[in-house]
This record gives C-alpha cells, sequence and structure tokens, in this order.
C-alpha cells in the first residue's frame, strides 16, 4: 500500500489535473466567446505556455487565467462578455478586472494592460497582435515569442517585485530556450516599450537561481549593462533569491524598473479607473493610507513572508 507521502503526491497530482482541465476549459470558452463577438484577444502567462513549455495545463499549476483586451475601447464590451457567461466581478486592479466562475472556482483576468500602471510601458496592442502566435493544440492565440519573453521579465520583474514562485523564473528561462527568440529582436522591443531595465534586472535575477543556460548567458550579457546599478547590487545582495514579498521592496523595484519615476510614482498613487468596473472603488486617500500601513506591517526584507 502506499504510504502517505506517495497518497498525498497522488492527490495533489489528481488535483492539479482536474484544476488545470477546468481552466483550460473556462480559456477556451472566453476565447471562442470573444471571437464569436468580434474580439481580439491574447492569452497570457501561463494558460498560454503551459502545453508547450510544461507539456499540459497540470505541469504549470495557475492561480488564474490572463487575457489581454487588444481594442481598449471594446474593454466594457468584454467585461459584459465574461458576465454573459455567468461569471461573477470579485476585484479589480487599475489594469485587470477580475472574475470567478462560481461553479468551478476558476478565476478569469481581462486586462487592458500587460502591468500594472498602464501607460507606463508603451506597449502597441495592434503590433501585439500582428505578431500572435497560436496557443499550442487550441484555438487561442498568445504573444509573438520575443513579446513573450518582455513581458514574463515585465511580470516577474515590475508586477511582483521579483518575489515570484519558481513557474514565474521558469515560463522565462523556458521560454529563452524553447522557442529560440532572436535576441535582438527581444531587447528591439524591450526598447519600444521602456522596459530593457526590467528585461536587464530579469536577466540577473534568473542567473541567481543558478541554472544557466546559453540562450541565458547570451541576452544577460546583451542587457545587464541596463539594468540600474542600485538594482543590479540589490539582486545580487539579497540572502535568499527569489526575495519574499514585502510592499517596501516591491515599491523598489517598480521605481527603479519604470523608465519615468515622476510617472509610476503618480500612476500608482493615483491610478486610473478601470473601465466596466461595477465594484465601489478606494479613494486616492484610502488607497494611500492603505498601502502605508501594508508596507508597515509587512515583513522585512530578510524574514519569511506571512501567509
Amino acid at each position: 500500500m502506499p504510504g502517505p507521502d506517495r497518497a498525498e503526491t497522488r492527490e495533489r497530482a489528481f488535483w492539479l489535473a482536474s484544476r488545470g482541465a477546468q481552466q483550460m476549459d473556462l480559456a477556451l470558452r472566453v476565447a471562442a466567446a470573444a471571437e464569436a463577438a468580434g474580439l481580439r484577444v491574447l492569452a497570457l502567462k501561463g494558460i498560454s505556455i503551459a502545453e508547450e513549455l510544461y507539456g499540459g495545463v497540470w505541469n504549470r499549476p495557475m492561480a488564474d487565467i490572463d487575457f489581454l483586451v487588444i481594442d481598449p475601447p471594446r474593454f466594457v464590451e468584454a467585461g459584459t462578455l465574461a458576465r454573459s457567461l455567468g461569471l461573477v466581478e470579485v476585484g479589480a486592479s487599475d489594469h485587470a478586472l477580475v472574475f470567478r466562475e462560481p461553479a468551478s472556482g476558476v478565476i478569469l483576468e481581462l486586462h487592458v494592460s500587460l502591468t500594472a500602471c498602464p501607460g507606463l510601458f508603451t506597449t502597441d496592442h495592434c503590433a501585439l497582435w500582428e505578431r500572435r502566435k497560436s496557443v499550442a493544440a487550441t484555438s487561442m492565440f498568445r504573444p509573438g515569442n520575443e513579446d513573450l519573453v518582455v513581458h514574463l521579465a515585465l511580470h516577474t520583474g515590475f508586477q511582483h517585485g521579483f518575489a515570484a514562485n519558481a513557474y514565474h523564473y521558469g515560463d522565462f528561462m523556458r521560454a529563452l530556450a524553447a522557442m529560440a527568440p532572436s535576441h535582438e529582436k527581444i531587447t528591439s522591443i524591450a526598447r519600444e516599450w521602456g522596459a530593457l531595465r526590467a528585461l536587464g534586472a530579469m536577466a540577473l535575477a534568473c542567473g541567481r537561481l543558478g541554472q544557466p543556460s546559453d540562450a541565458l548567458s547570451e541576452l544577460l550579457d546583451r542587457t545587464r549593462a541596463f539594468c540600474p546599478p542600485p538594482l543590479s547590487r540589490w539582486i545580487r545582495t539579497r540572502p535568499a533569491w527569489p526575495p519574499p514579498a514585502g510592499i517596501p521592496s516591491l515599491a523598489y523595484v517598480r521605481y527603479q524598473l519604470a523608465p519615468s519615476k515622476w510617472g509610476g510614482l503618480r500612476r500608482t498613487l493615483l491610478p486610473a479607473s478601470i473601465p466596466g468596473r461595477t465594484l465601489p472603488r478606494l479613494s486616492a486617500m484610502r488607497r494611500l493610507f492603505s498601502l502605508v500601513d501594508a508596507g508597515m506591517a509587512a515583513p522585512g526584507p530578510y524574514h519569511r513572508p506571512r501567509p
């Protein structure tokens, strides 16, 4: 009879497979509904690469599924479409509406921007669409290989302040190794978006994990100079990597990576209201107080984060 550890492993594997199937099912339904409505959407992050880079959704656990709405003027329509599928709005940020499917509990995020602080990084949605690739074994589309790499750098670096799990780093390194993107095009796109700092910092951050590859080494050679020196020292001197989550460290990393310091501060403290939001929104003053309170309560940079 299998021991408890083996039984627990099998139970977790079964849960991941079941959860992944539910997430993929909802993603396909959202993509099909968007296509029928003439809405252009791109699958982002885990759901877009699970099959191609991990061999299936059960090998790439995800907290949610994400889609970028290519046409911002139609973002309200995209939210209405999600509600028509029986999804319930449960939250919002400055760059995404969050929905939950009651029956399965699967979370969907509809993005109006690739990152928080919309407009800070100058991504051209129409160009993203023109360079799109098919998601393996599905009818969905994802960003092109080079766009994908730059977005993963922004997501892990700017969005999470590098306090991300192994899959965030694994996505980036696997995409570099398996998709064979053009490093020249990656650098060109990052320059166009204002994301060269994030790209260089991400290459340095991945180097700290001790899993070097020829593709990562080449990218690091091309981009290490773009990482701001203070942030480069911060990455090299953390006692553990990835670093623990915390508001102060996230604020520091975002400030270092922002192509415009004032633009980053303004969009953080005074975010624009996302189109189509129906839940109440905090006032600017309450948002500032909540950020300060969270920063004071957050664990220090060398302590284990609270659950």
